[in-house]
């Protein structure tokens, strides 16, 4: 009797321990789960058009098909159109090929993708703060992550991968596309066999790039290398400067040239720590009573922060703002080791509060 009601106890343990172990399974697998649609943007002055693509899962089946929604150009701080494209699951492969209307050429990118770096992505998403009406206050700290997969692409067949959310956006990924030859009158609504291929080219850079970018194009070219030089990261932070020493910075809102996007709060200002970041395309700034909104020039800032990582390679900078009584005016220079450089065509363009 002793011994069945010991083996009894034995196969009760052995079925407790087998239960577990699925429910961790399926545990992971529903953690594993994260909800995005899938868009496709590229650089305003350089529209492009997707062809045909998918994302594929790790078994190598098909999650959705890349969104076919006509021209896109909603910049490379941008999520492109949302066409009902998307899924839940870590996508591990990547296929897209699009015709890039300013080059006149098809492209296509056909490579995996970092899964691990996807899912760490989704997992780690990002502080969510309510923030009242009336004050600058910030509290309600929730976690959210992204809900949006986006592929770039930038002239030279520039492919870069973010994962977004909102003002959050943050890179996964840099591939390369390869030229690729496909007939017009299968990428066309409608086969026209009277209108050759460069018939066809010509045509969709009149009606899909603008006038003062092709004038732009046919004195300097395309700016091929541009969107691997915003990749570059530096190290800096912004500081304010006020009149009387006493106010300070509690919330910012960056954009930047290289895609990517964060929100700080009080929490995260209160060290004045330096990040390691993009150049910032653009920032919103509240200080205790004021706000701004401050938009930057790329070629000014990388002028000035390649000729102080050249002279000054292991110190970091200090992009800081100087506003006058009442916050009025905001003047705007870099630091670094000391020496100062101003900013002459970053824009404040606008200020409110008090």
């Amino acid at each position: 009797m002793a011994r069945i009601t010991t083996i009894k106890l034995i196969f009760s343990v052995m079925v407790l321990l087998s239960l577990l172990h699925n429910c961790g399974k399926e545990g992971r697998i529903v953690k594993h789960k994260f909800p995005y649609m899938v868009t496709v943007t590229a650089p305003k002055e350089y529209p492009i058009e997707v062809h045909e693509g998918w994302l594929l899962n790790k078994d190598k089946k098909l999650i959705c098909g890349m969104p076919r929604s006509g021209k896109e150009n909603q910049g490379w701080a941008n999520d492109g159109t949302e066409a009902g494209q998307g899924g839940s699951e870590i996508p591990t492969h990547l296929n897209l090929t699009y015709i890039a209307y300013a080059e006149k050429k098809f492209y296509t990118v056909d490579a995996d993708l970092p899964s691990a770096k996807i899912l760490e992505g989704f997992r780690k998403g990002f502080s969510l703060v309510e923030v009242p009406n009336d004050q600058n206050i910030y509290t309600d700290v929730k976690h959210s992550t992204y809900d949006r997969f986006t592929v770039g692409a930038a002239p030279g067949g520039v492919i870069v991968v973010w994962l977004s959310a909102g003002h959050h956006r943050v890179e996964i990924c840099r591939l390369q596309a390869k030229e690729i030859f496909i007939d017009k009158d299968k990428f066309r609504p409608s086969p026209d066999p009277d209108e050759t291929q460069e018939q066809f080219f010509n045509t969709f850079y009149q009606v899909a790039v603008k006038d003062s970018v092709r004038n732009d194009i046919s004195k300097n070219g395309i700016p091929f290398g541009l969107w691997d030089k915003y990749r570059t990261k530096y190290k800096y932070r912004f500081i304010l400067k006020p009149y009387d020493g006493k106010d300070k910075i509690v919330f910012e809102s960056i954009r930047y040239y290289n895609g990517e996007a964060v929100i700080y709060y009080p929490q995260d200002l209160s060290k004045q720590d330096y990040r390691v970041a993009g150049l910032p395309y653009n920032v919103s700034i509240s200080f205790t009573k004021y706000n701004t909104e401050i938009f930057f020039n790329d070629k000014e800032l990388m002028r000035i922060f390649e000729n102080f990582k050249q002279k000054y390679p292991d110190k970091p900078v200090d992009i800081v703002l100087v506003p006058t009584f009442m916050y009025n005016e905001i003047a705007l220079y870099v630091e670094c080791n000391g020496e100062k450089i101003k900013l002459e065509k970053a824009k404040v363009d606008k200020i409110w509060g008090g």
